[in-house]
């Protein structure tokens, strides 16, 4: 039977696409086809996956197809994320974490950018970013030239043929959370990389104390005298962070965290795009970041939420940005704060928000205990781990909502949390935030 005759997603009556496989069981309802608008019907045949057809028999040809892209890019919408693969390799050869683009309610579908149309158009904090569906039978595989061409992020999607994808659930993996089928058709991180010429990128990495890195004809490094820190008291009142020596902003820093710069976390030093836009070494000012947003609200202080706009505010006003390409600094930022949610320091909200997540004490989870009434959903499963940005193999989803079945599970929490940073490979803050955002412990 051809693929048109078995559709796996449909318009219901309020134009939603909806999914036959996870519809209940209920009366007669009306659905549409996504592609001519015709009237479908829902059929469970016994011993088979339910799905749509058209009412009189007549499919139209790519009636499938067009259920399936339509259902992709409403997940989208609705989502306000995806996974997108890093933008280059680490200088090991390791691919580096991948990336979360994020957006607010603001986005379109179908519609044309600069002339050309695109699946979906949306504003992040980073700049407009385009997302391409790519399905063998629907796609132009000239477009990728004329997206290319308008200069912004452009993300490229590749869905399995109907019949692969039954319902919301793998759809949202296979849109939101897959990486081997994405890949990045134009970006403005990358296309800067490309056209600087390699005798023209920095040659060495920014020592903390000193500015650029100077020229070294034969060799990658140099030996560089450094100069004792001074003891320059209290900074004068009135006098701009940004016109202070290195050395004063280091100290300040210091003063700040309540360590010295050695013994800075490893949060303070996180490789990611355009992390040379403010002029000093990225340590600097990840650290001044790190201090002003994260660590006392950490610990304890009262402090509101705060935004990914507000962090770009507060920097332009300390350093002199030197981007290295369009919107530098806004993708800096942003994968900065987003790698500190998946560090388990920050909790990532909607709109770009974000929340100070307490600090861990030594033998904290000593302290925390199972709530008596734990219980734990796919869906609840799911929610939290959104939130927190934490990646959960299909393969250990179940395992973790068997433990939940009756209850909580037998053994104490930190026994529980150490199992799954083994199994997750995920560090402890960022488990025990997945724990508390869904509810499950106390203290």
């Amino acid at each position: 039977m051809s693929l048109s005759s078995h559709m796996a997603f449909a318009l219901n009556g309020a134009g939603q696409v909806v999914a036959a496989h996870d519809l209940p069981r209920v009366g007669p309802a009306i659905f549409r086809c996504a592609n001519c608008g015709g009237e479908v019907s829902l059929y469970r045949p016994d011993n088979s996956h339910a799905y749509f057809r058209h009412a009189r028999g007549s499919a139209c040809e790519q009636g499938a197809l067009h259920a399936l892209r339509a259902a992709a890019l409403q997940t989208l919408v609705e989502s306000r994320f995806v996974h997108a693969p890093p933008l280059s390799r680490s200088g090991s050869g390791r691919v580096k974490r991948h990336m979360i683009e994020a957006w607010g309610a603001e986005a379109s579908t179908c519609t044309r950018v600069d002339g050309v149309g695109v699946d979906f158009y949306a504003e992040t904090l980073a700049g407009p970013l385009i997302i391409q569906i790519a399905m063998r039978a629907l796609y132009d595989p000239n477009s990728r030239l004329a997206i290319r061409a308008l200069g912004y992020a452009a993300l490229e999607i590749s869905i399995p043929r109907p019949g692969v994808v039954l319902c919301v659930g793998d759809l949202r993996e296979v849109v939101l959370h897959g990486l081997t089928n994405k890949i990045w058709l134009w970006h403005p991180a990358i296309g800067n990389r490309e056209r600087q010429p390699l005798a023209q990128r920095r040659m060495a990495e920014t020592a903390l104390l000193f500015g650029e890195a100077k020229k070294a004809p034969s060799r990658l490094s140099m030996p560089v005298v450094i100069s004792p820190w001074a003891d320059v008291g209290t900074i004068a009142t009135g006098v701009p962070y940004r016109q202070l020596p290195v050395s004063e902003r280091i100290r300040e820093i210091e003063q700040q965290l309540g360590e010295a710069c050695e013994d800075w976390p490893d949060a303070v030093n996180i490789d990611v795009a355009g992390k040379d836009s403010f002029g000093v070494d990225p340590r600097l000012w990840q650290a001044d970041v790190f201090g002003r947003f994260v660590f006392h609200r950490g610990q304890g202080v009262n402090a509101p939420d705060f935004s990914s706009l507000a962090v770009v505010r507060w920097l332009s006003m300390r350093y002199a940005s030197t981007p290295g390409f369009e919107r530098a600094e806004a993708v800096a930022i942003d994968e900065y704060l987003r790698a500190l949610v998946t560090r388990g320091y920050l909790m990532g909200l909607p709109e770009q928000h974000f929340r100070a997540l307490p600090q861990p004490i030594p033998q904290g989870l000593e302290t925390l205990r199972w709530r008596p009434d734990a219980r734990l959903s796919v869906s609840g499963l799911r929610v939290s781990s959104e939130q927190v940005r934490l990646d959960i193999p299909v393969t250990q989803v179940q395992r973790i909502l068997e433990y939940f079945e009756d209850g909580h599970p037998a053994a104490p929490v930190r026994a529980f949390v150490e199992d799954l940073m083994v199994r997750l490979h995920a560090p402890e803050r960022t488990v025990v935030a997945l724990l508390r955002e869904a509810g499950l412990v106390d203290g």
